[in-house]
């Protein structure tokens, strides 16, 4: 290219601005909303788990998820409506981890899942699973308030555990004579007794345990199949 060629092209060719570049995508208030819900939750699960809910206040959630005194009070309304809320949010979470685990079956097989999810997941703290127990407990207490929101968390986990037993049943895996609604109790039982025990102490090996569960869960459940 000669020299007089060389500055025609550069003449033509418009420099690069900066206003030209793909600016980011601007959030919805939609999405907006719903970041400030889970980052609130998300300091309420890590206030609860440290120090329960008696002493926990609004404002102290609010400004721990990075806003306002105000915000938690104005998109929960007051501490019973953010714990009803924070015992869904655990609930979430926890089938997040259920749907990114590998599919299972229907009946035993997704009980098997269930117990490998709960002893398995990576968060050594357990601020999710120390946080709901803590609330548990604490929903013993007239004055929480908790009871009625931490018993109806119970009967999801145990209608699940029933739906998937029943299935069992009819699949031929699980013994006819096995009760779902009770053994969905004492199955439920085990899982947070083992947990509560772990957290206090923490030399439990729940690898170990967790075997033990299932091989104690598929014995139980196979009922009068195994005579």
């Amino acid at each position: 290219m000669t020299g007089r060629s060389a500055v025609t092209a550069l003449a033509v060719e418009p420099p690069v601005e900066a206003s030209s570049a793909i600016a980011p995508k601007r959030r919805t208030q939609t999405e907006r909303r719903e970041e400030a819900e889970r980052r609130l939750l998300d300091a309420a699960l890590s206030i609860v788990a440290r120090t329960g809910t008696v002493r926990l206040t609004l404002a102290a959630v609010g400004l721990a998820a990075g806003y306002s005194r105000g915000l938690a009070t104005h998109r929960f309304g007051n501490k019973a409506g953010l714990l009803r809320a924070l015992a869904a949010h655990i609930n979430v979470r926890f089938q997040d981890q259920m749907r990114a685990a590998p599919r299972r079956r229907s009946g035993l097989d997704t009980i098997r899942g269930h117990i490998e999810v709960y002893f398995g997941r990576t968060d050594r703290q357990w601020t999710t699973t120390r946080a709901l127990l803590v609330m548990m407990t604490e929903g013993l207490m007239d004055q929480t308030g908790l009871q009625a929101d931490m018993a109806a968390y119970n009967r999801q986990v145990l209608t699940m555990f029933e739906t998937q037993i029943r299935a069992g049943i009819q699949q031929g895996e699980v013994g006819a004579d096995i009760d779902p609604a009770a053994a969905s109790v004492m199955l439920l039982g085990t899982l947070r007794g083992v947990m509560m025990q772990s957290l206090l102490d923490p030399d439990i090996d729940l690898v170990q345990v967790r075997n033990s569960v299932l091989a104690m869960a598929e014995r139980s459940l196979a009922g009068m199949t195994a005579r």
